[in-house]
């Protein structure tokens, strides 16, 4: 993967498609005043390089499922093969290695509305170079999700912000789940390696009609259960400290603490789970300082906050799409 530097152009492209992964280049070049043939050529050079994904991704909150976060102790010599392992399964995502390199943290990613989030832990526990096994099931997710990650959406103003949202698909959180099919397992598979890949491909892909795979995503992303995530490396974007908070909170505050982590935009996840620590949040910051502020303002102005374990990520193998070749750093 090359090494590229974002400037305001390529801000502004990742600001519009966290508004909408399949937003047509052209209706975002006309918001941004450039031609098309630029939009294009930039999402492709940023893409090339592995800068920027845009991905599918099922959301267990509106299916009901349960997901998992692990954090898997290993001894020193297995501690890569655990992770490149972890990333090549399609029902997980974010595979990290944290602190010293002797743990590795992933999230479970059920592969469809039937599957269950919990049949990883049935055998990871034995494989080997694996010590110990520490497993929290979501039951509240505070930061994250379809809003995307608000740190990297700083291309846009608030006119152009508009302009786009108002071409963006409608979510209506009470429709019915419409019924799991093998063509959705398909559509899902291939969305999940380019979120942007054409009606053509897909219906290629699925063995179907272009008419009816356009039907079913429209259908999928109306009801919520499909929607899509710009992935960007956050070194792009001046986030040189990455790390992962695992925190024990009493359960008379949970709420107040969710209130202030949600208000920080270095908080690219947080939620409340099962498990010795009962919130754990993701953020990313530019440096120690940056952390430091997080930990001792953000996390220090609320009450009720019993412990604090702050785990370095030293390495990403993963994030939600497949697992790209060769690994990229952070």
């Amino acid at each position: 993967m090359g090494s590229i530097e974002f400037d305001a152009v390529d801000l502004a492209i990742v600001h519009a498609l966290d508004i909408d992964g399949r937003m047509p280049f052209a209706r975002i070049a006309e918001v941004l005043g450039v031609s098309d043939a630029t939009v294009v050529r930039r999402y492709r050079r940023m893409r090339a390089s592995g800068a920027i994904r845009v991905v599918a991704i099922g959301d267990t909150r509106r299916t009901g499922q349960a997901a998992w976060v692990l954090r898997v102790r290993c001894v020193p010599d297995a501690v890569e093969a655990v992770a490149e392992g972890l990333g090549r399964r399609s029902d997980v995502a974010w595979v990290q290695l944290l602190s010293a390199g002797a743990e590795v943290m992933c999230v479970t990613r059920p592969r469809g509305p039937q599957a269950r989030g919990d049949q990883l832990l049935r055998n990871i526990g034995r494989a080997a170079g694996v010590g110990e096994l520490e497993a929290h099931c979501i039951l509240r997710v505070v930061v994250g999700g379809p809003p995307g990650w608000r740190a990297q959406n700083i291309g846009l103003d608030a006119d152009q912000v508009a302009a786009l949202t108002r071409f963006a698909p409608v979510v209506d959180p009470d429709a019915p789940l419409p019924p799991w099919s093998d063509d959705d397992r398909a559509l899902f598979a291939a969305l999940s390696r380019d979120g942007r890949m054409s009606f053509a491909d897909l219906a290629r892909t699925c063995g179907t009609s272009e008419s009816a795979v356009r039907r079913r995503l429209e259908v999928l992303r109306a009801t919520g259960v499909l929607y899509f995530e710009v992935e960007t490396d956050p070194e792009y974007l001046g986030y040189a400290m990455p790390a992962f908070l695992w925190m024990s909170v009493r359960p008379s505050a949970l709420d107040a603490v969710a209130e202030a982590v949600a208000a920080d935009a270095r908080a690219v996840f947080a939620a409340v789970s099962t498990g010795r620590a009962n919130f754990l949040v993701n953020v990313l910051c530019r440096d120690t300082a940056d952390l430091y502020d997080f930990i001792a303002h953000t996390l220090g102005s609320v009450e009720g906050i019993t412990n604090v374990e702050t785990t370095p990520i030293v390495e990403t193998f993963k994030r939600e799409g497949p697992m790209p070749q060769p690994r990229r750093r952070r």
